[in-house]
């Protein structure tokens, strides 16, 4: 025995298959709408009202279901083109050259730290407000120069924060060899995935200091394998 829906039977459709196509196409037209908003712009040419909760589902029949965008960073055409120029001046470095690459971006304003092929700098955490002062006297000075200077021939990079790009901080690296960053790029530096690695595993700590306490552990557990993994 089989069972089949009586013909006529349950609600009628509020739209007609050639409405549900026009519901579709302005939602393709415009993929950043809301329900809401496709339901206010084809209201017009509609038979009769209809929710927001009908426009989902010619939506979904459509083969469209709803996404929150991504944030990213607003790339302008020289952003790009900086990048690309950027890419192509590195892409043929060979390992060895990768391996005498220092990266040191920082991780937020309370947590720093540096990684080069199998070393490390401390992890450097600290609290406020990271200023061009702060970053020569609690960050270059004490921990940036002496790795530096137990790495000869090492490059060091870091993105473009303002701590950083400020002339204090470019005058304290007057001694070191640096590699210059394209703007709006921090994805480009592989620590940024080291920063996503411990972020998984710190876990859920009740207080800044178990948080600081767990950081401390994870970066002098794992951090050079994962960066070796990286470069």
């Amino acid at each position: 025995m089989s069972c089949t829906r009586r013909p006529g039977s349950g609600c009628p459709r509020q739209t007609s298959c050639q409405e549900g196509r026009h519901i579709v196409r302005n939602a393709r037209v415009q993929p950043t709408a809301s329900s809401v908003a496709i339901q206010a712009q084809v209201a017009p040419s509609l038979g009769a009202p209809v929710s927001s909760r009908t426009i989902r589902r010619r939506l979904a029949e459509g083969q469209l279901v709803s996404r929150h965008p991504l944030r990213v960073l607003s790339l302008m055409p020289t952003h790009r083109r900086l990048r690309v120029e950027w890419c192509r001046a590195q892409g043929n470095w060979t390992t060895v050259e990768w391996n005498q690459r220092h990266i040191a971006p920082t991780a937020g304003v309370m947590v720093w730290g540096a990684t080069a092929y199998n070393t490390r700098s401390p992890l450097v955490l600290f609290r406020g407000t990271m200023t061009a002062q702060r970053y020569v006297h609690e960050i270059l000075q004490p921990h940036v120069l002496p790795l530096m200077q137990r790495l000869p021939g090492a490059i060091f990079q870091q993105d473009n924060a303002r701590p950083h790009t400020a002339r204090l901080s470019q005058d304290c690296l007057r001694i070191v060899t640096n590699l210059p960053w394209p703007a709006r790029s921090p994805d480009l530096s592989p620590i940024k995935h080291i920063w996503d690695h411990l972020g998984r595993r710190v876990g859920h700590p009740t207080s800044l200091n178990e948080l600081e306490a767990r950081l401390q552990q994870l970066w002098e557990r794992n951090v050079s394998k994962h960066h070796t993994e990286l470069v």
